[in-house]
């Protein structure tokens, strides 16, 4: 009898030992992965509702946690990740964790309302009887960019974007004796659609088969023939977004950015950049280019980076 009620005491001495381990491991799976209930197109987001003042992001889930910054009311943040009474959020591409009393959580899309009536044109370069460069095994620039091209533009136009395009998948813009006339066509096209931002995307050549990278042009210069975009601080903005959010997503040496007096970008009305993705005539840069994730990659690091242009400041 004095050893059964020996074990029944150690048994019960085991439980309550365990108990906090339960306990806790119950709390932990009260969080919720967001990424796992959260189609492709869609994110969880969270809006700041408050009567006054601001709502403080913490480094952890607690008040005692150093507080990183502040979000004023009506400010929309994507949530990674609920608690019982916190979320963890990105904010500038901060993680941090604010409380759920002040936050109105929804599925959606936090530029949807930024992305109503906006019009990007994409401009697939070359094309038609142009195939741009043309790489060692025979792939042409404008079928390569014409890939990337529609990639993107069925993502922005999931996000809310009206989209179009310069050129078809076989044809130029416009049946041309001089280049000029063909590029001319592209930029009146964007006025026409009454485009906010172009966009021409493309891929480069180098006789060196070492030179490589991703590199983003913008004009903000009138030394060529005294024309210069009409937009060139918006245009240069536009450049750092796209270059920041797409040379990460190739792969390939950074360039960074590079103040040209390119047609496209002197003539144009409108926010204006070009991009060349990587270089065809780098066997390295070929293959990054080739490959079907990376293009899926690439085309909704382009989609981040026209959200962040059009975003209200502070979202």
């Amino acid at each position: 009898m004095k050893r059964n009620k020996t074990l029944s005491i150690i048994l019960v001495i085991a439980i309550l030992l365990l108990l906090p381990a339960i306990v806790f491991a119950e709390k932990e799976t009260t969080a919720i992965d967001l990424s796992t209930e959260v189609s492709a197109d869609l994110k969880w987001i969270g809006t700041v509702k408050l009567t006054s003042g601001n709502l403080n992001i913490r480094k952890g889930p607690s008040i005692g946690d150093k507080i990183l910054d502040k979000l004023p009311n009506g400010s929309k943040v994507e949530v990674i990740e609920q608690l019982e009474e916190w979320a963890k959020i990105q904010h500038n591409k901060t993680l941090g964790y604010v409380s759920k009393q002040f936050l109105v959580i929804e599925q959606g899309n936090i530029n949807t309302a930024a992305a109503k009536n906006k019009i990007v044109v994409l401009d697939p370069g070359h094309g038609g009887r142009d195939p741009g460069a043309i790489a060692s095994d025979g792939t042409y620039e404008s079928k390569l960019v014409w890939q990337y091209t529609v990639k993107t533009k069925e993502l922005l136009e999931k996000s809310g974007y009206t989209v179009f395009l310069t050129r078809s998948e076989k044809n130029s813009c416009t049946d041309y004796k001089k280049i000029e006339e063909e590029l001319t066509c592209r930029v009146n096209f964007a006025e026409k659609v009454k485009a906010d931002i172009f966009i021409s995307i493309h891929a480069d050549s180098n006789p060196s088969k070492k030179f490589r990278g991703t590199v983003v042009y913008y004009n903000d210069r009138n030394d060529y023939d005294g024309n210069q975009n009409h937009f060139s601080a918006d245009s240069k903005r536009l450049a750092q977004l796209i270059h920041s959010y797409i040379q990460p997503a190739v792969g390939s040496k950074d360039r960074g950015l590079q103040n040209k007096n390119y047609f496209v970008n002197r003539m144009n009305k409108v926010p204006s950049i070009l991009i060349e993705l990587g270089c065809l005539t780098n066997s390295a840069d070929l293959k990054l280019l080739k490959n079907k994730d990376r293009q899926a990659k690439v085309a909704a690091s382009f989609v981040k980076a026209v959200d962040k242009y059009f975003a209200p400041s502070g979202s």
